[in-house]
C-alpha cells in the first residue's frame, strides 16, 4: 500500500492515522485522538434529540458507517447522524460513558470490561460482526513465528480483543500469556508508527494499519478473524431512542452489503 502524497491530506497532523482516514473514507469528520486514560463515569450530556453521534475508529470495522454516510443512508432517517472519529479506544469509551456520543464501535472483550467499571447503567450490544487483527513484528526483532515470542515486547490495547488475541497466541504455542510483554499503546496511529520505526518488537493492529505496516516491512506472524466486533449503546439510549437505534442498525447492514 502506497502512502498518499501530502496534497491528498487535509489539515490533519496525525501522521499515519491521517493517512488511514484518507484511505478509508476521504471524508471530513471530527477527530478526537490521543492516548487517553481509562474511562470514568461522567454526567450524561445527551440533550439534542435530533442528533445521534457514533464513536468510530479509523479501522475497517467502522467502514460500513462511513459507507452509509457517503451514500446518504443517514439523510432519510429523520434525525442527524454524526460520526466522531477517535484514534484511541479509551477516548471513544470515555465519550460514550460521558454521554457525548450515543453509540460506540468496540469489541466484546472491551464491552465486558466497560460493564465491570460502569456504575450507573449497562452498555448493550446492538450489532455483532467480525473483527480482523494481525500480530506483526519488525525485521530487527528476528521474530518470524509465534514460537519466538517469549519475553518479547508486543504493543496492544489492554482489556480488549487485542489482549485476547495475544493470550490465545501464546497459549497455542504452550507459553504463558504473561511471558509476553505488552506495553499499552492506545493510539492506533502511534502504535503503527512505532512499529514501523522498530521501537518495540511487535504490535497487534487492525486493518488497514496492519496492511500499511506490512508494506513498510513488518512481518505478520499471526492473524485473528472472529465475530468479536460490537456496536454498543447505553441502556438509557436504547430505551429512549430505540427506533433511532434500529434505523442506524439497518443502515449499517445495508452499507455492509454494499461493501461486500
Amino acid at each position: 500500500m502506497m502512502k498518499p502524497t501530502q496534497d491528498l491530506l487535509p489539515a490533519l497532523t496525525r501522521g499515519l492515522g491521517a493517512v488511514m482516514l484518507v484511505v478509508l473514507a476521504a471524508i471530513s469528520i471530527q477527530c478526537n485522538g490521543g492516548a487517553g486514560s481509562d474511562p470514568v463515569d461522567d454526567v450524561p450530556q445527551d440533550s439534542d434529540s435530533t442528533l445521534f453521534r457514533i464513536a468510530v475508529l479509523p479501522t475497517d470495522e467502522c467502514r460500513p458507517f462511513i459507507i452509509a454516510q457517503q451514500h446518504g443512508m443517514f439523510d432519510t432517517l429523520g434525525f442527524t447522524v454524526r460520526l466522531d472519529t477517535f484514534f484511541s479506544a479509551m477516548d471513544a469509551d470515555t465519550a460514550l460513558l460521558g454521554g457525548h456520543v450515543q453509540m460506540l464501535v468496540t469489541d466484546s472483550v472491551r464491552l465486558a470490561y466497560l460493564n465491570t467499571i460502569r456504575s450507573v447503567e449497562t452498555i448493550r450490544p446492538v450489532i455483532v460482526d467480525t473483527i480482523r487483527l494481525m500480530m506483526l513484528t519488525t525485521p530487527a526483532s528476528r521474530i518470524k513465528s509465534t514460537k519466538s515470542l517469549k519475553d518479547k515486547i508486543v504493543a496492544v490495547t489492554r482489556n480488549s480483543a487485542l489482549d485476547l488475541f495475544a493470550d490465545q497466541t501464546m497459549q497455542a504455542v504452550h507459553m504463558k500469556p504473561e511471558e509476553l510483554n505488552r506495553p499499552q499503546i492506545n493510539d492506533i496511529s502511534l502504535r503503527a508508527d512505532m512499529l514501523c520505526l522498530a521501537q518495540y518488537d511487535g504490535a497487534i493492529l487492525p486493518q488497514p494499519y496492519a496492511t500499511y505496516c506490512t508494506g513498510q516491512g513488518a512481518i505478520c506472524i499471526a492473524t485473528m478473524q472472529r465475530p468479536l466486533m460490537r456496536v454498543a449503546v447505553r441502556s438509557s439510549v436504547l430505551g429512549s431512542r430505540k427506533a433511532d437505534v434500529d434505523k442506524i442498525v439497518s443502515a449499517y447492514w445495508q452499507a455492509k452489503e454494499l461493501q461486500e
